[in-house]
């Protein structure tokens, strides 16, 4: 078989483990599968970037980019993997943390008055604004985030806020 160039001559199966490889692959795991695919790299840059695009809490995740076949066969896998993408983009945007250091951030509530089918609800969302510095320039970071994984935050920034406690005390012994 040769070298799959377009996503709409992709098969299922083969999407699938492209999508496990790409975290497999991201996290240092030994392959899902034994298999390999000819990917061209273009098509596994667009699937990375598709991957780093999409928050898996989100009420709508966007299949647009991507051909009908393969839809809901992603939906499914960001269900399935929810846990390994969030992963994926916390250690993604980690990377900025040794050259960047948070200089100023901004934070305002939201609420979503419809869903993705125009449904009436009352869904609260946090922006977080973080502006990060280094020698050479500055970026901003963007969050939204709903109560589950505003709350996740808090309580992952009050464990370090704990261990660095820790570490002061264990200092001043």
């Amino acid at each position: 078989m040769g070298t799959i160039k377009d996503l709409s001559s992709i098969s299922e199966d083969n999407f699938l483990q492209l999508l496990r490889d790409i975290l497999d692959q991201y996290f240092d795991r030994l392959p899902s599968s034994k298999q390999t695919i000819d990917i061209d790299p273009q098509i596994r840059k667009q699937v990375e970037q598709l991957l780093r695009s999409t928050n898996p809490s989100s009420n709508k995740i966007s299949t647009n980019d991507l051909p009908e076949h393969l839809q809901k066969l992603y939906l499914n896998f960001v269900n399935d993997y929810r846990r390994d993408i969030e992963r994926y983009h916390i250690q993604h945007a980690s990377q900025y943390i040794d050259e960047y250091r948070l200089k100023n951030f901004d934070w305002n509530i939201r609420i979503a008055l419809h869903d993705e089918h125009l449904f009436k609800c009352r869904l609260p969302l946090v922006n977080l604004d973080l502006e990060l510095t280094n020698e050479k320039d500055s970026k901003n970071i963007l969050l939204e985030l709903n109560e589950q994984e505003l709350n996740r935050l808090i309580d992952e920034m009050t464990k370090i806020e704990q261990a660095m406690n820790n570490t002061n005390v264990l200092l001043t012994q």
